[in-house]
């Protein structure tokens, strides 16, 4: 399962176990001096601390006890309050001290001791209070009669800090032996992972090394000798590998100098006979580029001279539709003057008979003034006035009476014109009729010609591209198999740079090269065509199936 894995985790892996073993081998050593400095803080902290805070209890409570004697000595005033300041003083220094001490962690054994110290110095506390007031109110023999009980009760704290004193340096012995032990098993054990690491790390560091060199087949520096000669191109290698040696490295390679051998020997095999085939194929495409080119030409001035024919019938239908419009404007123009006629008759036959009835007004006007003028003349001299004003309206009935019948004449002579000019219209629409739609009949079958003659153009463009195609696909051809030669002498001078044992590459000696034919170019009445993209020339462009290739595609 070893040889299965990667070089590149094999050494992970043995960097993984190693720093493994160097972190337990460091945890172990950070666990044993995480132990002491707590074993050390103990030490300095709760015994260390203790002990000073003892002692400055311990003076402080002898100065205490000093200077109340000598309050009671005391021959003055000025002595007695200097001595009572210096108790209230170191007094203080006790209780501060003290109270530090009781703060820190306490055993079982000290708590029952600062018990005791707590009990008998606030006894002690309350008699001196005692013998300091009797002090203070001057009764001196009293205070020194009280000072043998006082000192009485100083005793039993003294004692008790005598012996918090000497658990105190106990304890510190035994936080000490303590942390020895656990040194002495830090030491060891740190020792055995050290040993233990060193030699699965070796053991490791063999395995790897033998799996390696195992997969290698033999040492890296002679698998680096044989690739350097396969890079130079010397495939002539006896590479030695070991008895029985089926999968290393140095076999494998053996095996790829060998069939690289053989590889090289076929290919050059393979490159004559690809260099002589080239030479026939560039040949026929040769010949056959000439013959599509030649053929292009002609399907070139096929389409000029459709593409004409096709410009001619587009002019032609395009005047039959112009045509056709107008004659259709003009039916429908006549049409409507036809009509226009027949308002006109209309009109004119209501103004006729408007006339008569005027005629006839002026008729009647005529007769009330010849009554009039009859009625005048009888009247006589009254009547004169009267009767040249009859005289002049009749005058104008007879004038009106004139017109009329004129305009009466000339309007039946304009009804009768008009109805000629109708008649005239109605005759022509017909004509007209037809006319437009013979020229729609010629622009239909201009239409049918102009597509038809666009099937044919586009046919022609068809076969003139297809043409084309094969022409460009010969001419591509033909260079393709020029370039197919030059790359066949290049791959035989490449595969030169091998040297096999037991063969050896002739050089094809290269035929003179022969340009491909060109296409002759469109002329100028042409349309110009497009060249096939891509160089696919398909085997329907050829009627007889040749040639046996199906497709020619670029190199």
């Amino acid at each position: 399962m070893f040889n299965k894995l990667s070089v590149a985790v094999r050494l992970g892996l043995l960097v993984a176990i190693l720093s493994v073993i160097m972190l337990g081998i460091g945890y172990s050593g950070v666990s044993g001096m995480s132990f002491s400095n707590e074993k050390l803080k103990t030490v300095y902290e709760d015994r260390t601390v203790a002990l000073v805070q003892l002692g400055k209890v311990t003076e402080a409570g002898l100065r205490v006890r000093y200077r109340v004697s000598q309050a009671i000595g005391a021959t003055n005033a000025a002595d007695l309050d200097q001595s009572l300041q210096a108790v209230v003083k170191y007094d203080g220094v006790v209780k501060k001290n003290w109270a530090d001490y009781a703060a820190t962690s306490l055993t079982t054994e000290e708590k029952r001791l600062v018990a005791d110290f707590t009990t008998s110095w606030a006894a002690y506390d309350e008699k001196r209070n005692q013998v300091i007031s009797l002090l203070k109110s001057g009764n001196g023999a009293a205070a020194k009669e009280n000072f043998g009980t006082l000192d009485k009760l100083f005793n039993p704290a003294f004692d008790a800090l005598g012996k918090l004193r000497d658990l105190q340096e106990n304890v510190a012995k035994q936080e000490y032996e303590g942390a020895l032990e656990k040194y002495d098993a830090a030491f060891k054990l740190n020792v055995g992972l050290i040993a233990g690491g060193l030699a699965f790390g070796i053991l490791l560091s063999w395995l790897l090394i033998r799996s390696l060199l195992r997969q290698l087949g033999g040492e890296p520096d002679y698998a680096a000798q044989i690739v350097s000669e396969v890079a130079g191109g010397n495939l002539a290698l006896d590479i030695r590998v070991k008895d029985g040696d089926r999968s290393s490295l140095l076999y494998s390679m053996k095996q790829m100098v060998d069939k690289l051998s053989q590889v090289v020997a076929e290919v050059t095999n393979g490159a004559q006979v690809l260099a002589g085939a080239s030479e026939e194929v560039s040949a026929t495409a040769q010949s056959l580029s000439q013959a599509a080119s030649e053929q292009a030409a002609g399907v070139e001035q096929t389409s000029a001279s459709v593409e004409e024919m096709t410009a001619s019938i587009a002019q032609n239908t395009e005047n039959a539709k112009v045509t056709d419009a107008m004659a259709s404007k003009a039916a429908m123009e006549a049409t409507e003057g036809g009509a226009a006629v027949k308002e006109t008759v209309a009109a004119m036959k209501q103004i006729a008979n408007k006339i008569v009835i005027i005629d006839d007004i002026a008729y009647q006007t005529n007769l009330l003034a010849l009554n009039a003028a009859i009625e005048a003349a009888r009247a006589g001299e009254h009547g004169k006035g009267f009767a040249v004003v009859a005289a002049e309206v009749r005058k104008l009935a007879e004038r009106s009476q004139v017109a009329a019948q004129e305009i009466g004449e000339v309007a039946a002579s304009s009804v009768s014109l008009a109805e000629r000019a109708g008649e005239l219209l109605n005759s022509m629409v017909p004509n007209i009729k037809k006319t437009s739609d013979l020229v729609q009949e010629i622009t239909a079958a201009s239409e049918e010609q102009s597509s038809g003659v666009g099937q044919i153009n586009a046919a022609v463009g068809q076969l003139s591209s297809t043409t084309q195609q094969n022409a460009a696909g010969s001419e591509e051809l033909a260079s393709t198999a020029e370039e197919m030669s030059s790359q066949a002498e290049e791959l035989q001078a490449a595969i030169a740079f091998f040297r096999v044992s037991g063969a050896s590459a002739a050089p094809v000696q290269h035929r003179a090269n022969v340009a491909p034919m060109r296409r002759p170019a469109a002329k100028a009445g042409g349309r110009k065509l497009a060249a096939p993209s891509g160089g696919h020339v398909s085997t329907a462009h050829f009627p007889d199936g040749e040639p046996d290739e199906a497709h020619f595609t670029k190199f």
